[in-house]
């Protein structure tokens, strides 16, 4: 009896030391029990679109059909995605935000920003009509926003039902923001009202990007400095909440922030700013759900960033302590969820309705015939080795700045110029060509541009953009797969394919088995001639490189020429006078990627670009997608100067080429298109089962102790049945 006591009591202690897990363990108990601070917890629910760049349908203007399975995106589908959770959650509760990067990207932008420009037919812009659509509660401007121009800015903005925000976008008359700073926002959370202050503020980098639309106009102030100003005024005018909308990327590694730099990307900083929740970020076109940011005095913020066109978007449900109104994580690690456009997500036909006679205009647009191609052209192979199709954008930028510069002083001098490998995908096929296939391989918004250089500059600019290559062994067969986007040390990201230059009007190889520095070998004129220093030229350049995006040196080139011709147009009215575009009128094949120095004129050498046949698909992380480094993998490469230029992408991005970009670099690009990036404060053990929160351990060891106490009693029960 005593035995059986002790027994009893030992179950009894376990369960009052362990707790209600031990008990619910066992199966002795219920485990529900109550937690009073969760009794006064409601939730609100933040969802989150970043860098859409026009992108509303399904549909590859490019292509003229739908994207494939698996790669769907667009606005239609996050619209039934974003309606799923108002009816699960309550509208009432849900907050509905972009981050920017939104009126430029896809043909259908392009088309109400330059065909039939809503600034003068006053028709509600495709992308107005569906944020309005869809309620949204603000939105930031990213920097690809500043490409049309400052009216055609505001015009999207009285065409929109709610704030559009740039707090650190600065007049320059008055040195008054703009655009709204902030905006307050009420929502109902359980009943109660909750107060979400909104603050907007964008990569600095647009000052660069777009200096030509925004210089004497606006500047910008340094988004943390910003949101130290602005977080605590928005607590005082009663915000229970503060949401951030940053178009700007994480902070690079290796970055200290410094407010005089006006950094492209520092939007770990600030969302170290006391007082932030949770900060939206984008720009860089990163698909990265979540990341916490701990701060000194222990308080978190999470950032989000949705995956860019419309691939994904940020849920994030925030625990609102029903007393304060104000968020409690509690004992829990802040998330968000990225819910996706692919799949079998349906278009939603409200959506596909709106737009549908602007979306059917865009396609006629893009599939008007403007002449025909001898033989078919491919950019597959532009990132490694010289092509006849980036050699037609080099011609015809060659030719508009020659004509730009008859009867000045600088028309005698021979004119250059540079092209990128934008998208890995284009082609002109033989036969037919229309405007799809001209804006299919010139996919940015760019204008042209004349600087005089001299050949130390040039042969400078030459090895900075021999970056792009790794460095390789002497005599080694060159693999365009592993041998292209290098590691940028300033941003630690792949270098993308928009950040790559080809120049044609000289000639020159490039030995990657050299550093950095080194590798411009045989670098002649047209006549054949060594290049000296003090020789000058004219380089026919695109405004985004120009005016810095990519970080080029070309800071305090003389700028000859500038008539503000849209490339991708004046390569569209080259079609249309030519009629015929024949490889045999333009390509020249005036540069090649060595291992090993080569005699000039030895074009028999080892020492060509081995591997070429290699390379059939984007397998670097970079280039057709519009994001940064990387910054992506499908149709289109976004340029930005981060990511924008990423964008971006980087960038993408991407000043006006990113950015998405950029990286967006601006491109507007960056990137990881499909590689989800975890939380950066997450779990360290490599998938060990070991538990890690307090929580777990109490249930382990209740756990535990229960079993002792069984074992002890059943051993006992055992004993005496002996006895």
């Amino acid at each position: 009896m005593r035995l059986r006591a002790f027994a009893t009591s030992t179950l009894a202690l376990t369960l009052i030391v362990a707790g209600p897990a031990a008990a619910s363990a066992a199966g002795l108990g219920d485990a529900t029990t109550a937690d009073p601070q969760a009794a006064n917890t409601g939730e609100l629910t933040l969802l989150a679109t970043t860098d859409v760049h026009g992108n509303v349908l399904n549909w590859d203007y490019f292509a003229n059909k739908p994207y494939p399975d698996g790669e769907e995106l667009g606005m239609s589908r996050a619209s039934t995605l974003i309606n799923g959770v108002r009816e699960d959650k309550g509208a009432d509760s849900v907050l509905l935000v972009d981050n920017g990067d939104t009126i430029q990207g896809s043909p259908l932008a392009y088309y109400y920003a330059k065909q039939e420009p809503i600034t003068d037919t006053g028709e509600t812009h495709p992308l107005a009509k569906t944020y309005n659509h869809l309620k949204y509660d603000a939105q930031v401007v990213g920097n690809h926003e500043f490409n049309y121009g400052l009216d055609l800015l505001s015009a999207y903005e009285k065409q929109l039902d709610f704030p559009l925000l740039g707090a650190n976008v600065i007049d320059d008359d008055d040195n008054e923001s703009h655009l709204d700073p902030y905006t307050m926002i009420k929502k109902q959370v359980d009943g109660q009202e909750v107060t979400v202050g909104v603050l907007g503020v964008t990569t600095p980098g647009s000052r660069i990007w777009d200096k030509n639309n925004l210089s004497g106009r606006v500047h910008f102030d340094d988004p943390v400095e910003t949101a130290k100003k602005y977080v605590p005024e928005m607590k005082q005018n009663g915000a229970d909440v503060i949401v951030v909308l940053s178009h700007s990327g994480k902070d690079p590694k290796g970055q200290t922030w410094d407010p005089d730099e006006l950094q492209e990307n520092v939007s770990t900083s600030v969302a170290q700013v006391p007082g932030v929740d949770v900060l939206v970020a984008g720009h860089t076109h990163q698909n990265e759900p979540s990341q916490v940011v701990t701060r000194d005095d222990g308080s978190k913020a999470l950032i989000t960033q949705p995956n860019y066109w419309a691939r994904s978007v940020s849920e994030v449900n925030l625990p609102i302590n029903l007393d304060t109104g104000h968020v409690d994580w509690g004992g829990d690690e802040p998330q968000a969820d990225p819910l996706v456009t692919q799949g079998e997500v349906a278009e939603d036909p409200e959506i596909t309705d709106l737009v549908d006679d602007q979306h059917q205009k865009t396609i006629d647009y893009v599939n008007t015939k403007i002449g025909s191609v001898t033989e078919t052209l491919s950019a597959k192979s532009s990132y490694y080795e010289d092509t006849a199709i980036l050699d037609f954008i080099s011609h015809v930028q060659t030719q508009t700045v020659e004509d730009g510069l008859k009867g000045t002083d600088y028309e005698d001098l021979p004119v250059i110029s540079q092209a990128s490998p934008f998208s890995r995908t284009a082609e002109f096929p033989a036969g037919d060509i229309t405007i799809r296939d001209v804006a299919g391989l010139y996919v940015f918004d760019n204008t042209l541009s004349g600087v005089e250089i001299n050949g130390g500059q040039l042969r400078d600019y030459l090895e900075y953009s021999s970056r792009y290559f790794k460095q390789t062994d002497e005599g080694a067969d060159f693999d365009p797969v592993d041998g292209t986007n290098a590691i940028d040390e300033a941003t630690d990201a792949p270098i993308p394919d928009y950040n790559y230059d080809a120049l044609a009007g000289v000639d020159y190889d490039i030995n990657v088995s050299k550093p950095v520095g080194e590798r411009i070998e045989n670098l002649t004129n047209a006549e054949g001639d060594a290049i000296g220093d003090d020789d000058r030229f004219i380089l026919a350049i695109n405004n985004y490189r120009q005016s810095g995006g990519g970080a080029y040196p070309v800071d305090g080139l003389n700028e000859v020429y500038n008539e503000q011709v849209e490339v991708r147009q004046a390569l569209i009215d080259w079609v249309e006078e030519q009629k015929v575009v024949d490889p045999a009128d333009f390509f020249d094949e005036n540069w090649q990627v060595v291992t090993s120095s080569r005699t000039p004129g030895d074009d028999d050498s080892d020492a060509d670009s081995s591997g070429a046949d290699s390379a059939d698909t984007d397998t670097s992380g970079n280039s057709d997608a519009g994001s940064g480094a990387g910054d992506d993998g499908s149709t289109r490469a976004e340029a930005d100067g981060s990511a924008d230029g990423a964008d971006s992408a980087g960038g993408g991005s991407a000043g006006t080429d990113d950015s998405s970009a950029d990286t967006d670099s601006g491109g507007e690009g960056s990137g990881a298109e499909d590689g989800n990036t975890e939380d950066a404060s997450g779990d360290a053990d490599g998938g060990s089962d070991l538990p890690r929160t307090g929580i777990e351990i109490a249930t382990s060891i209740g756990i535990a102790a229960a079993a002792i106490a069984l074992g002890i009693a059943l051993v006992i029960l055992a004993r005496r049945r002996r006895s």
